[in-house]
């Protein structure tokens, strides 16, 4: 039932309806109340009129009364009979009493009437008793109240006029009036019918104006527009419903092809990731065995501990030859990707033992690690030794002062900061901006991944989502400081 009613055709045909019973209704509204009007100015008039007729028959009565006293004729007496029942049936048996002057005249007039026609039937008996000098002096009275009824009358009706006269403007005021009002009410109605017809027009055509946009908006590809929620009838509201139904589905099957596609993709990138990192972890260990067998260092390493062995004693070249020894077993012992802190100190420590014996008065070492970090804390392994040794090899080339490293290791919340600086010669920015932002597919990259370069991208990528994790401040000729932000939330991503 709801349905019908929502329906088009019910709602076209209710609207047209409803409109024209409207007009119909005002219009004859309009006709009552000009019928009503024309009753009161009926009854305005009606007394002037009585009082005219009237006049009219006392004027009339004269006539068959001469013509009867002088001819006594039987024929003139029936005409003056029939007048006389006229004249007494306009007479009014009641008779308002007023202070009104028009109703105090008025019922002096029908009183002298009736004086006046019981006059004419005793002038009738005197004819017939043939009294000439009676009746002929009852006529000659008749006749002077005859012209005074008539003078009466004439007074009535022209104060009557007058003062029919006095309500004439407020008569037409009145006309005015009615006629503004049915205008306002075939207006009205007018109005009414073509507001209900405009509303019906509009929950067919709104809706479809909507859906027209929405299919401007799908055909452009932007299926994230809201659903059309109008009022319709049943029709528009059955597509509207399917529209949003098929808008829905189309949008969930392309969201579900992009999460596809997204999942191929994500799986392919994270293929070749563990694909480059393999291949940076065979460069790396590679590095690591060429660093291991350096005949420079090598040579440089003996000679010393040669030349401690001449000049000194030999407790002195048993604690270099040791922790020699120890910095080559730690580096030829390291397997896993992520070291616990302490391991990655330890060999630093030995690597800093030696670089004390070959720099004692050139170089000067710090090393700061509060205790509680050293268990706590994973890192990828050998990133600090390479960074210290860039720092040995070219930090200080063409100085004139002692060199100084520093190596710092701090935490703030949950990020620990690893900190190597020196006071060399400094890198220009734009070879650091080359060395943290170097593209993988550079040949020259893939060719010589060594030292700081071998830090670096090793840091990008064990912690792809970390795009600070490592940073490189530098001044001309004041020094470098290489900053490694470890994020202690985010898992090194190690391929298997």
């Amino acid at each position: 039932m709801t349905r019908f009613r929502n329906s088009l055709r019910t709602r076209l045909l209710l609207s047209s309806v409803v409109g024209l019973a409207f007009i119909i209704v005002s219009t004859t509204y309009v006709l009552f109340a000009t019928l009503r009007f024309q009753q009161v100015v009926n009854d305005q008039f009606r007394m002037e009129r009585y009082f005219q007729d009237l006049q009219r028959e006392v004027v009339a009565i004269r006539e068959p009364l001469v013509e009867y006293l002088s001819s006594r004729s039987s024929a003139a007496l029936a005409n003056l009979l029939v007048e006389e029942q006229i004249l007494r049936s306009m007479i009014p048996e009641e008779r308002a009493v007023a202070d009104d002057l028009l109703t105090l005249s008025s019922r002096e007039i029908f009183f002298l009437l009736e004086s006046y026609l019981d006059m004419m039937h005793e002038a009738i008996a005197l004819k017939r008793a043939r009294a000439i000098e009676e009746y002929t002096a009852l006529y000659e009275t008749m006749h002077q109240l005859n012209m005074h009824i008539t003078e009466q009358i004439d007074r009535v009706s022209l104060y009557g006029l007058r003062r029919e006269l006095t309500n004439y403007e407020q008569l037409l005021e009145t006309s005015r009036q009615l006629l503004f009002w049915n205008l306002f009410v075939l207006v009205s109605a007018f109005m009414t019918a073509v507001f209900l017809i405009f509303i019906a027009i509009k929950r067919i055509t709104d809706p479809m104006q909507r859906l027209a946009q929405m299919a401007g908006e799908l055909s452009s590809g932007n299926f994230d527009v809201e659903d059309i929620r109008v009022k319709a009838v049943t029709e528009v509201g059955t597509v509207i419903s399917a529209f949003n139904t098929m808008k829905h589905d189309i949008r969930q099957y392309i969201a579900e092809i992009n999460k596809q596609k997204q999942i191929e993709q994500g799986y392919l990138a994270e293929k070749v990731r563990n694909l480059k990192m393999e291949q940076l972890l065979k460069r790396m260990e590679m590095y690591t065995l060429q660093a291991q067998m350096n005949p420079h260092f090598l040579f440089n390493t003996l000679n010393t501990g040669v030349q401690l062995a001449i000049t000194e004693e030999a407790e002195q070249t048993a604690d270099f030859m040791e922790n020699l020894a120890k910095f080559f077993r730690h580096n030829i012992r390291v397997r896993d990707l992520v070291v616990p802190l302490r391991h990655e100190i330890e060999g630093l420590e030995s690597y800093l033992y030696i670089l004390r014996i070959r720099f004692p008065r050139s170089l000067e070492l710090t090393l700061e690690v509060p205790e509680e970090l050293l268990d706590s804390c994973r890192v990828p392994a050998l990133i600090l030794q390479p960074l210290v040794e860039n720092s040995v090899i070219h930090a200080f080339k063409g100085i004139d002062r002692n060199g100084a490293i520093e190596i710092r290791v701090g935490r703030e919340e949950d990020v620990v900061f690893l900190s190597v600086r020196d006071n060399g010669v400094g890198i220009p920015a734009a070879v650091a901006d080359r060395l943290l932002h170097r593209d993988a597919r550079d040949p020259d990259h893939t060719s010589k991944v060594m030292g700081l370069k071998n830090v670096i991208q090793r840091l990008h990528f064990f912690f792809p989502a970390l795009p600070d994790v490592v940073a490189i401040n530098s001044e001309p000729n004041e020094g470098t400081e290489v900053r490694i932000r470890l994020d202690t939330r985010v898992e090194a991503c190690i391929p298997s």
